[in-house]
């Protein structure tokens, strides 16, 4: 018979970012394995659908518990699930779906994390306790490794990649109705902005990113500039005060309104020719979809990510110069073909390390 393994994630929210992390964990785990997935979600008919994988209620103990008990892994996969910034409560969840693992004795597993920040002290000590008992640890990037050990969770640690890069198949086509639906202008580049609302940053990020668009345009009027909502329902809100406050200014601005899911959003992105984003996932699906990816950073993930890339993060939500990203968008534009042949050369590097999260987990499953 095949393994059971239960998949635990901020799934079934269609925040773009996870619903992508497990798409490339369904692609990547099936592609070489029989195991059956179960996919803890906060709406699990979607999620069965989308991605036709059988799914729980994630908000229901007793499902929980019985879906624990009917699996061999407990699997807490993909995202930035261990940390304390985003929520001080959320990472008790995660940390309380692997105890209940350890507890029924099942196989559990971290599965390409990105790990903190965490900053409460209880918290801190939670997860080093459970973090040093789990079967095997597998995160995302070397940031990640170093707040384990600073953690004090002293253990061997796989460090490969984000799970988005177990996809390996765009449809660029399939996004065409909605550019057409748009408007867009064809034979001009595309410039993709992933603009979120962080915290108490949001009016001067609508200013900065108003700043930033008005010099593109106005250097370089024969762009498109089309905003993209990750996070539907938490995006779409300062991205309309961005577009509302430009668009009867510049015929070439545009957004995305439409509510997608993720094999859209990455045929979205594989139309354009550069992406400046303040979500990680932004900067994954560019790299992923042949745009040349530049972070506006909010988390420790985008540095991490960056350097990645073997570059320097230099934007920050808090105090990031609009100017000199202007400038750095304009400079880019010039040098576009050399800068995204050299993004896509980590391509290789990238579907290596998540080929090699995905056979540890089948070694860990069959010990």
């Amino acid at each position: 018979m095949s393994k059971r393994i239960l998949v635990s994630g901020y799934y079934g929210y269609n925040n773009i970012g996870d619903e992508a992390i497990l798409k490339g964990l369904v692609e990547g785990i099936t592609s070489i394995s029989d195991a059956q997935l179960v996919v803890l979600s906060k709406n699990p008919h979607w999620t069965t659908t989308k991605y036709q994988v059988e799914s729980a209620d994630r908000s229901n103990l007793f499902t929980i518990i019985r879906e624990i008990r009917k699996s061999d892994m407990v699997l807490s996969g993909g995202g930035s699930l261990l940390q304390d910034v985003t929520s001080k409560k959320s990472i008790l969840y995660y940390l309380g779906i692997l105890f209940l693992g350890m507890f029924f004795k099942k196989k559990t597993m971290i599965y390409s994390q990105g790990i903190g920040p965490i900053k409460l002290k209880r918290n801190r000590i939670l997860t080093k306790y459970i973090l040093s008992k789990v079967d095997f640890i597998n995160v995302r990037d070397n940031q990640s490794h170093r707040e384990l050990k600073e953690l004090g969770v002293d253990r061997e640690v796989l460090v490969t990649t984000d799970t988005v890069f177990g996809i390996k198949k765009i449809d660029a086509d399939r996004s065409k109705k909605v550019l057409d639906s748009l408007g867009v202008s064809e034979d001009r580049t595309n410039i993709c902005l992933c603009i979120m609302n962080w915290k108490n940053y949001g009016a001067q990020t609508v200013d900065k990113i108003s700043k930033l668009i008005e010099k593109i345009f106005k250097e370089r009027p024969d762009v498109n500039i089309i905003l993209v909502p990750f996070f539907y329902h938490v995006d779409l809100e300062i991205q309309r005060k961005i577009y509302n406050r430009l668009s009867c200014v510049f015929d070439h601005l545009y957004i995305v309104e439409d509510y997608l899911h993720v094999n859209e959003y990455l045929s979205l992105i594989a139309n354009m020719d550069m992406m400046v984003s303040m979500r990680l996932h932004g900067l994954i699906f560019a790299t992923l979809a042949g745009a040349y990816p530049i972070g506006i950073s909010y988390d420790p993930k985008i540095d991490g990510f960056i350097k990645e890339l073997d570059r320097v993060q230099r934007y920050y939500v808090e105090d990031f110069d609009e100017v000199a990203l202007a400038e750095e968008v304009l400079q880019s534009l010039d040098n576009l073909d050399e800068l995204k042949k050299e993004t896509k050369t980590h391509l290789d590097k990238f579907y290596k390390l998540a080929s090699m999260h995905n056979k540890t987990l089948l070694e860990v499953l069959d010990e």
